[in-house]
């Protein structure tokens, strides 16, 4: 299920965070409880953007770590009418197959590691390399028509397949 005032309001509150007019704090506390599998993924992954002991600016020696282009790609996903297909995992954007350890350090390491079982399974469910989409194809049909990136808030994707 899409929900899209929740996405509008991550996809929003994203931009704001890493062009440093909101604080790390602000952010969390703007992330909207919604069942969209999508707004949950990427609560995650932009945690990773800063750290949690202390409410920040992304600017200065805090500015986001991450490439601008994978958080530009977050913000097209969620301005897209793409539903999120990938099997949940936490931080679902960092590679699997580097977070796999056996039972006993997956509980000391937790949250981060995942078993090998769901590794294979959250690999095989698509194209990683263009996660948040889960193939090339989206990716490249959502680039067509970026509704926020390219100043056009009102047309959704799929009016613009009808007005071509």
């Amino acid at each position: 299920m899409i929900d899209r005032p929740a996405r509008d309001q991550l996809s929003r509150n994203i931009r704001l965070l890493v062009s440093g007019k909101i604080s790390s704090d602000q952010f969390e506390d703007s992330i909207p409880e919604t069942s969209d599998a999508a707004i949950m993924a990427f609560a995650g992954m932009t945690w990773l953007l800063y750290s949690d002991t202390c409410g920040h600016r992304l600017v200065g020696r805090y500015a986001e770590s991450r490439t601008r282009r994978e958080v530009l790609r977050w913000v097209l996903f969620l301005d897209s009418d793409f539903q999120y297909s990938w099997p949940k995992m936490y931080l679902p954007g960092l590679q699997p197959l580097r977070r796999v350890r056996p039972a006993l350090l997956r509980w000391l390491s937790w949250p981060n590691a995942i078993s090998p079982e769901h590794a294979a399974e959250f690999l095989t469910a698509g194209d990683r390399l263009a996660w948040p989409f889960i193939s090339r194809s989206e990716f490249k049909h959502a680039l067509r028509d970026p509704r926020r990136l390219a100043g056009n808030t009102n047309r959704r994707p799929s009016e613009a397949g009808a007005s071509s």
